[in-house]
């Protein structure tokens, strides 16, 4: 989730040069951050579009699981594995996206849902539309001042713009949290087992360490953990009736410093590595379609993000409320990040 390689070097932020990119697709961000591609794409585990996204001011698609193939994508946990676009803005995304979606029957994750046109509802606007806050999922997590400010500001221009904005409730928040490793952990120590069996010193310390944790985790843990996500999904479509989309901070912080890794919020150091999960990883759990898109900067000039999540299949309404969203703060973006 840094994109900081021990065997290749480390990607660095366009709008600081000393902040990391987020990861892992923090390359492709950062490209597109700093103009060198009009898009590029992205792999999302747990975050892995959506955290690079929000730390350098780029637009991040998450598709729904199983809307884009996964043909060509170096497997990392099948279960909750997504491509999807990164952009530098929303219009874009749901052009990429045009392109992409689609039914692979090489893909075992591939599902067979028909494509709609995802710049149909571009011209609608999204008065009357209902959008939500849900603070149990992302896990009560403490975000910075300055995103808290960013997040109400946005929430504001929705609500200026027509939409019905309220604050509900998710008792399973914690649930998904919990399920992520259990789920995850297996399949990505199957995949890297004969290569990690055969030679551990390849492999960084902190791949290391998640492949030996993971396989700790046994058979029985798996399985009642993909019995229990089909639930989860179930009660999440339920949380989703008559909702529109979820609003939510990409992030509770800017881009940490690459030589420490240390993320500030409200004062407080955290470390830098998963700060994201709980904003970004339950969407990976569910395979809701998840955005994220740059809502201003923090006081250094670093770019802060927007998170907008929707039912499954719902990726033109997201992007359309994205797109919304911007028309309207057109002073919140630029077209290239300053290092560029």
């Amino acid at each position: 989730p840094t994109t900081i390689n021990p065997h290749f070097g480390t990607a660095r932020n366009p709008w600081k040069l000393d902040r990391i990119t987020g990861g892992s697709s923090g390359g492709s961000a950062a490209a597109v951050a700093a103009g060198l591609c009009t898009f590029a794409l992205g792999s999302d585990t747990g975050g892995s579009i959506r955290n690079p996204a929000a730390l350098c001011g780029v637009v991040g698609l998450k598709p729904t699981h199983g809307r884009t193939s996964l043909v060509g994508v170096c497997p990392n946990v099948q279960t909750f594995d997504h491509l999807g676009p990164m952009t530098r803005t929303a219009r874009d995304a749901a052009l990429v996206l045009q392109a992409l979606a689609g039914h692979d029957p090489r893909d075992p994750a591939s599902r067979d849902a028909p494509i709609p046109d995802y710049a149909a509802d571009w011209d609608r606007g999204i008065r009357g539309l209902r959008l939500v806050l849900c603070p149990d999922l992302y896990l009560k997590a403490e975000v910075d001042d300055e995103v808290e400010r960013a997040f109400s500001k946005a929430v504001q221009v929705t609500r200026d713009l027509g939409a019905k904005v309220e604050t509900v409730h998710f008792a399973q928040g914690k649930r998904l949290m919990e399920l992520f490793p259990l789920i995850a952990g297996p399949e990505f120590a199957e995949f890297h087992r004969p290569f990690f069996e055969k030679d551990p010193k390849a492999y960084g310390a902190e791949v290391r360490e998640r492949i030996e944790d993971s396989l700790k985790i046994t058979a029985d843990e798996y399985v009642r953990a993909l019995r229990e996500r089909q639930l989860l999904r179930r009660e999440m479509a339920g949380f989703f009736r008559g909702v529109d989309a979820l609003l939510l901070p990409s992030m509770p912080c800017a881009a940490p410093p690459i030589e420490t890794l240390m993320a500030r919020v409200n004062g407080k150091e955290h470390f830098g590595m998963w700060i994201h999960r709980p904003f970004q990883s339950p969407h990976n759990v569910t395979g809701c379609p998840a955005v994220s898109l740059p809502m201003g900067f923090d006081g250094d000039g670093m770019p802060l993000s927007l998170q907008i999540v929707g039912p499954e299949w719902s990726e033109a309404r997201i992007l359309a409320i994205a797109g919304a969203y911007e028309d309207a703060t057109p002073e919140l973006r630029a077209a290239r990040a300053p290092c560029a």
